[in-house]
């Protein structure tokens, strides 16, 4: 039988988590599960050539977080590897912000993740969730009427983040410290139960577990078969909303010849693009569109982040009314890295060409990383800019085609560009320059990616 060494191992493997030479920044908080994905990593380290860095952070719930940073210390000097530690006031945070503290935390530990990663020169960040907390995500998803997206729970990529220890049990991550004297702290309010994965945790998996003695195994695995099916779903609702798409809007035509429930799926991505993303998003957002359009008549429906979904005639609107974005002064964005704009986050890095190369959202883009010339700079419009943009014929002003994208007028002044040494490479959510092209031979490409906060 396989020990939790050799497991991650094959997985690593297997799902292509890891190349060699990389720089791995490896979240440590002191329990059992990170202290065995820092000790894993470090055995394995040989065999991939890795650099690793840990980041640990106190997030100032605790008042004993001094022993977790005692085995972290003590992992640090033992490995010889350097730390990166900072200390946050999250509840102070989820009372300023009125959020709970889990969601509060989430947040302060992804951006010091981030953070740490670009201090350290690290391409990914390897966390510990173990194959029990994936059934207990899958749980804490279906009692909130999850569909597929939230039922997948974790992966075991997705960038910048690596999971390698999916494919083993916290039983095993503390046996694996157990066997080789590796320290680990347990946190105390992981027994509170009044939060809701502690209570999954400690009273609804194991009562699954009398009727099925395998039910994490079960749950992993359906998360699996989850994820395959979001992926299909996520390729049929980027293939209808393609289709479906009329200028800057959706044709009301094109969208009622598709399936309601596939209406839904472009929908929802649709959606999805222009909040940046779908975690604000819920069923009764697509459903009243779907209302909407089924009447097609005129009319509105609120949206989250300022947002309205608009029926005008034969098409369907995407509109997020806002103030005036003056222009900015220009940034660099470091390759791999990410910069903070007013409004914007724009993250670059350097990534595998995907499969296909029409990008999952207008808010990404791919380059030939040969034809890039560094450093990337992220600046406003200026008077005169032009580009010949991807496909088409000729050049074309900047101004013209932010007008043709129907950017609000309010806020084409302060339109990112993003530019290299030679030009300008992308109109943020509108063009590539056709000199960026991916050539047929690249087996990398240069992913930009432009997220909303």
């Amino acid at each position: 039988m396989f020990g939790m060494l050799d497991r991650v191992r094959e997985e690593v493997k297997k799902k292509g988590m890891i190349s060699p030479g990389e720089h791995l920044l490896v979240a440590v908080s002191g329990g059992a599960d990170s202290m065995a994905l820092l000790y894993g990593l470090w055995w394995l380290r040989k065999e991939y050539a890795l650099r690793l860095t840990i980041a640990h952070l106190d997030h100032g719930i605790r008042a004993d977080t001094a022993e977790d940073l005692r085995v972290v210390r003590y992992a640090a000097d033992d490995l010889g590897l350097p730390l990166i530690y900072e200390r946050a006031d999250v509840p102070a945070l989820a009372r300023g912000e009125k959020r709970n503290l889990e969601e509060a935390a989430r947040l302060v530990r992804q951006e010091f993740l981030r953070r740490a990663a670009r201090r350290a020169g690290a391409g990914k960040i390897a966390l510990g969730h173990t194959r029990t907390d994936l059934a207990e995500t899958v749980l804490m998803h279906l009692l909130r009427g999850a569909g597929p997206g939230g039922l997948r729970g974790m992966l075991c990529s997705s960038p910048p983040y690596i999971r390698p220890l999916l494919c083993v049990s916290r039983s095993q991550t503390r046996a694996f410290c157990q066997e080789h004297g590796i320290p680990f702290h347990d946190d105390p309010t992981n027994q509170d139960t009044r939060y809701l994965r502690n209570a999954v945790r400690l009273e609804l998996l194991p009562a699954l577990s009398r009727y099925n003695p395998r039910a994490e195994e079960a749950l992993a695995r359906a998360a699996e078969l989850w994820a395959e099916a979001e992926e299909a779903l996520d390729w049929a609702a980027g293939r209808a909303l393609e289709g479906a798409r009329s200028g800057a809007g959706l044709s009301l035509s094109r969208l009622e010849a598709l399936p309601r429930a596939v209406q839904a799926l472009a929908i929802r991505k649709a959606l999805a693009e222009a909040l940046g993303g779908a975690r604000r998003l819920e069923r009764v957002h697509v459903e009243a569109i779907l209302e909407l359009l089924a009447k097609g008549k005129q009319g509105e429906v609120a949206l989250p982040g300022g947002f309205s979904a608009q029926l005008n005639g034969e098409t369907l609107l995407l509109v997020r009314e806002e103030g005036e974005q003056p222009p900015f002064e220009p940034v660099e964005l470091p390759l791999p890295g990410e910069v903070e704009l007013p409004g914007w986050r724009l993250v670059a890095e350097v990534v595998p060409r995907p499969e296909s190369l029409i990008p999952p959202s207008r808010f990404v883009a791919y380059l030939d990383p040969r034809k890039v010339e560094v450093p990337l700079i992220v600046r406003p419009r200026r008077p005169g800019d032009r580009l010949r943009p991807l496909g088409l014929p000729g050049h074309k002003k900047v101004k013209d085609l932010l007008a043709e994208a129907q950017v609000p007028r309010k806020q084409r002044s302060g339109w990112p560009l993003v530019c290299d040494q030679r030009g300008i490479a992308w109109v943020v959510g509108v063009r590539i320059a056709e000199g960026y092209k991916v050539g047929p031979d690249a087996q990398k490409v240069v992913k930009l990616e432009a997220r909303r906060p």
